[in-house]
């Protein structure tokens, strides 16, 4: 059986791994997510990937509210998406939307996370995300499967920085709860199944851990440190991407909201 699969959000729904080029934000790879969940479920359906992400994309650029770097306005990965959607019509489909993380980020920084700034983003999304999901499902045929994005929390991997690393990566955990709690919200009232991500990396998982030349951490530090870039030192990091495991990770957790059978 062959299907399409649209895979819609920011930087991570393209892949992108750190480049080590100074002042240059990283590459996308083939080796994503969205690659990943296209090579676990080939046994199933040999699904057609289009990848319409933009690094930085938030609700409010995803509404051509604000401008982003890849679609010039009135052009927005929306409209792209729901034009790749009605094209389809009855066909089978995959459609992962990864969106929220970029409403956060930048409120959570090595040295402390700003909070109203985290307030806001929530709330944004709890907003807009409505609206975008209304969009892709009206334009969606009746055999389309989608998955919404819960998220990691990367910036666990602060613990690591002095004194006052750990209470920074714990304001990071409660912010992405938050965040998460909010999509949750949102993509179960539109009926839409969730990936559990933050259960697959373990972000809850506070029991220690020792490691040899580290001491004694959090297994959820640990964790984020082993499947992202954030405590890789210069020049390809501290990156808060996912790397190659990290990927996959995600990836799993998407396919396992997925029928057995398409």
């Amino acid at each position: 059986m062959s299907g399409f699969f649209l895979d819609i959000g920011g930087s991570a729904s393209l892949g992108f791994q750190p480049d080590g080029v100074p002042h240059h934000n990283g590459h996308r790879t083939n080796e994503g997510y969205a690659n990943d969940v296209k090579a676990l479920e080939a046994k199933n359906v040999n699904l057609d990937l289009r990848q319409v992400g933009c690094p930085g994309e938030t609700v409010q650029s995803m509404l051509g509210l604000l401008k982003n770097t890849c679609y010039h306005l009135p052009m927005t990965q929306l409209m792209r998406s729901v034009d790749i959607l009605t094209g389809h019509g009855n066909d089978v489909g995959l459609v992962t939307i990864d969106m929220g993380f970029n409403n956060i980020r930048p409120c959570l920084l090595p040295t402390i996370v700003e909070q109203s700034c985290v307030n806001q983003g929530v709330t944004l999304v709890r907003e807009y995300l409505p609206r975008i999901l209304k969009d892709l499902q009206n334009a969606a045929g009746p055999n389309v499967h989608f998955v919404g994005l819960e998220y990691e929390d990367p910036f666990l991997g602060y613990y690591l920085n002095g004194s006052t690393g750990p209470t920074i990566a714990t304001e990071s955990l409660d912010a992405m709860s938050s965040m998460n709690a909010t999509l949750n919200e949102v993509y179960t009232k539109a009926n839409i199944p969730i990936a559990n991500v933050p259960g697959a990396y373990q972000s809850d998982n506070n029991s220690p851990r020792t490691l040899a030349n580290v001491g004694t951490i959090p297994q959820n530090v640990d964790t984020a440190c082993l499947w992202t870039w954030i405590c890789t030192p210069p020049p390809f990091g501290p990156d808060d991407h996912p790397n190659n495991a990290g990927y996959m990770i995600i990836a799993q957790a998407i396919v396992a909201t997925l029928p057995k059978k398409w």
